[in-house]
């Protein structure tokens, strides 16, 4: 069989068999997201970080459910686990990368490669890893975010309550140092104002102009666009109105500072209270806008930006961690 004819099987025809359970997924897992997002958020150091890991661990989670015939419990201490391991494995991953970026920044222009070449990154690595202590700070975040026991963080972290304990001596004094914030490519201010200003008044033709042809749309936690003609709808219905579905009214948007990053702020009203319903970041490349983040589908980071700008997030029952079903698509 041909690359052609293979691509050409039915192997997407399981989305409409997907779709539905992994909306209940998301609707069941809700009343221990607001944890789960502090535990990532404290783990990485930011919000959108912690917003990615967080993503990343629920969509490793939903495949293995497909993959493991016998039946998984505890889906929080799952999770927690699930996110602690993919964290601690990046940090590891990093570390390995930055060694190596060392270990050639302080080579000879033509280096002969020979055998000891490996035990050298592995004592750069075990170097950058007393330094990083990702466990330590693995098991601080679980203790004293999570509220878990020596045993239960024990368990996660596959270790003893005396390393526990040990871990939590020495990660306590160390968390506030490792505060760092989101590497992102951000804009100029003028370039979010000029998108914030076409993004109010659908100016089709501005927003076509400042993004690139194949520019990435993300909803973040739910649909991703891939071009401009794809992500039209995306800003078409900006000003969409829809109150049962968490759509308020009245929406608006403005540009704001938040850690040093200029972002888009959007605002609607629902029941006479406005408040920040979702966040825009946007990433350039020559001048041209190549990736849109919407955060509108994330109520826990909604919700800690908003404290930052001393506003709340317009709260709604159907306004939660996904987007409302079509109808006949649940």
């Amino acid at each position: 069989m041909n690359a052609k004819n293979n691509d050409r099987n039915d192997a997407f025809t399981v989305q409409t068999n997907v779709r539905g359970p992994w909306r209940k997924y998301l609707d069941e897992l809700a009343p221990i997201r607001p944890d789960l997002h502090r535990y990532c958020c404290k783990l990485t150091g930011n919000v959108w970080d912690g917003e990615d890991l967080l993503q990343d661990a629920l969509i490793k989670v939903f495949s293995l459910l497909g993959k493991i015939d016998a039946d998984l419990t505890q889906p929080r201490a799952y999770l927690i686990r699930t996110v602690t391991n993919l964290w601690i494995d990046r940090q590891r991953r990093l570390a390995r990368e930055f060694a190596h970026m060392e270990l050639e920044r302080s080579a000879e222009p033509n280096p002969v490669v020979d055998s000891s070449m490996g035990k050298e990154v592995d004592d750069a690595v075990s170097s950058l890893m007393q330094n990083l202590h990702p466990q330590e700070r693995a098991a601080v975040v679980m203790k004293d975010v999570l509220d878990l026991s020596l045993d239960e963080t024990a368990s996660m972290l596959k270790t003893t309550v005396g390393a526990v304990k040990s871990a939590l001596k020495r990660g306590r004094d160390r968390l506030n140092d490792l505060q760092k914030k989101a590497h992102f490519s951000a804009p100029s201010r003028e370039m979010v104002q000029r998108f914030t200003d076409a993004l109010a008044n659908t100016d089709l033709d501005t927003l076509r102009e400042i993004c690139e042809l194949h520019v990435t749309v993300e909803l973040v936690g739910g649909a991703e666009l891939d071009s401009f003609n794809d992500s039209s709808t995306f800003f078409e219905h900006a000003h969409f109105v829809w109150p049962e579905a968490g759509f308020g009214e009245n929406p608006r948007w403005e540009v704001a500072e938040y850690e040093g990053e200029t972002l888009v702020l959007g605002f609607r009203t629902m029941n006479g209270v406005e408040g920040l319903n979702e966040v825009h970041r946007l990433e350039v490349l020559d001048n041209k806008i190549t990736r849109i983040r919407c955060y509108c589908w994330c109520p826990d980071t909604l919700r800690t930006i908003g404290k930052h700008f001393g506003v709340d997030k317009v709260e709604h029952p159907l306004r939660t961690y996904r987007s409302p079903s079509p109808p006949g698509k649940e």
